[in-house]
């Protein structure tokens, strides 16, 4: 019986022996998982994306209706837009409404200002004009990403200049099931935000 508890106290102490270090570094890749993070977060909050980022998306034209629907905005020529939510509700009534909420903090306040005359301003690069933004998605439209409020910036490869009912008489005159491609937020304020976050993060290489 004695021989029988030192092999089980042996075992142990093997099995300790093994666990022990795996423990050891089971912990330091966590903190190690835990410090990349804290890192990303750093300089994302330091240099923050455009909330409208361009997205690629294919759909396909249904003389039944399509998966998007559309509305007229105007973009107020700033480079501030890019980090603006665009939303679309609409009432009861049926009134369509959109809002437009910018979002604040020191990182965007510092990729909107450079190069900008002004500081503290809203990055003023082009005169107000017209867009297309997304009013409604359907299930097809959602699965690839799209959102409400992305900017219409391409149709089959071409640039979209146009009002909301040019596009969808565009997509009326597409044959049942033709697929069509469409690229988002590729637009003016959302390029030159995107420019001016680069530049930030590579001071050496202005």
């Amino acid at each position: 019986m004695e021989q029988e508890g030192g092999a089980g106290s042996n075992s142990a102490g093997v099995l300790a022996e093994m666990f022990v270090p795996l423990a050891k570094e089971k912990r330091r890749n966590r903190e190690q998982m835990n410090l990349e993070l804290k890192k990303q977060f750093e300089y994302m909050s330091k240099f923050p994306l455009p909330l409208r980022m361009p997205k690629y998306a294919e759909l396909t034209a249904h003389k039944r209706g399509f998966s998007l629907t559309f509305r007229d905005d105007t973009w107020d020529g700033t480079v501030l837009d890019a980090f603006c939510k665009i939303s679309v509700t609409k009432s009861l009534l049926g009134h369509v409404s959109v809002t437009k909420q910018h979002a604040q903090s020191r990182g965007i306040r510092s990729i909107v200002d450079v190069g900008s005359s002004k500081p503290n301003g809203r990055g003023q690069i082009d005169t107000s004009r017209p867009r297309v933004i997304v009013a409604s998605i359907s299930a097809e439209g959602g699965q690839q990403g799209i959102m409400i409020g992305d900017v219409v910036s391409h149709i089959n490869g071409s640039q979209f200049y146009g009002s909301a009912s040019d596009l969808v008489q565009n997509i009326s005159s597409r044959s049942d099931g033709e697929l069509l491609t469409f690229a988002f937020n590729a637009d003016a304020a959302v390029a030159e935000a995107l420019r001016r976050r680069w530049l930030l993060s590579n001071p050496k290489k202005k």
